[in-house]
């Protein structure tokens, strides 16, 4: 049965017979049924406008989804990459520090070697120099030694005659 339109029950004419129907009840009927139909199809619009406009909103969601599923998927991976970038980061800063570390250890013990050899070469030079002094003083003991023997064994009258005074010149007296 192909689509009726409210126009079509509105127009459509039947014949008349002798027994046949009232027409004016039969009129008021199909007007009714038109009016009915009429509803029926601006409702089936809407609901058709309807349906057509949440469908789109549904694509538009659907999409938006997809596109916030993506995204969500990319920042993971992007967050996923940055926490790797930033552990190899933070294990290369650790080893440099332990390296860097392992360097003024091996720093620290070379110099205090180096101290403790200074110190050694220090200490020999003070117990030398100590040597050296007292050896000195020996000697100077006993140049004095020898001094107070020589003074002693001097007589205690000077040694020299006292001449007079040579005068030079005439003019002098």
């Amino acid at each position: 049965m192909p689509d009726l339109s409210p126009l079509d029950v509105l127009g459509k004419s039947f014949k008349r017979e002798i027994r046949g129907y009232c027409v004016p009840e039969i009129h008021d009927f199909l007007t009714q049924v038109a009016g009915a139909m009429e509803a029926l199809t601006r409702e089936r619009g809407e609901a058709r406008q309807q349906i057509h406009r949440l469908e789109q909103e549904l694509a538009a969601f659907r999409e938006q989804q997809t596109a916030l599923q993506e995204a969500l998927v990319a920042a993971q991976q992007a967050a996923e990459r940055t926490l790797e970038v930033a552990r190899a980061e933070g294990q290369r800063i650790v080893d440099e520090g332990q390296a860097l570390a392992d360097r003024l250890v091996e720093e620290a013990y070379r110099r205090a070697q180096n101290i403790e050899t200074i110190i050694s070469d220090l200490r020999s030079r003070r117990r030398q120099t100590r040597s050296e002094l007292m050896r000195l003083v020996e000697l100077l003991q006993g140049i004095v030694r020898d001094d107070q023997a020589q003074e002693r064994q001097e007589p205690a009258a000077p040694q020299l005659a006292v001449l007079p005074r040579f005068r030079s010149g005439a003019g002098e007296s």
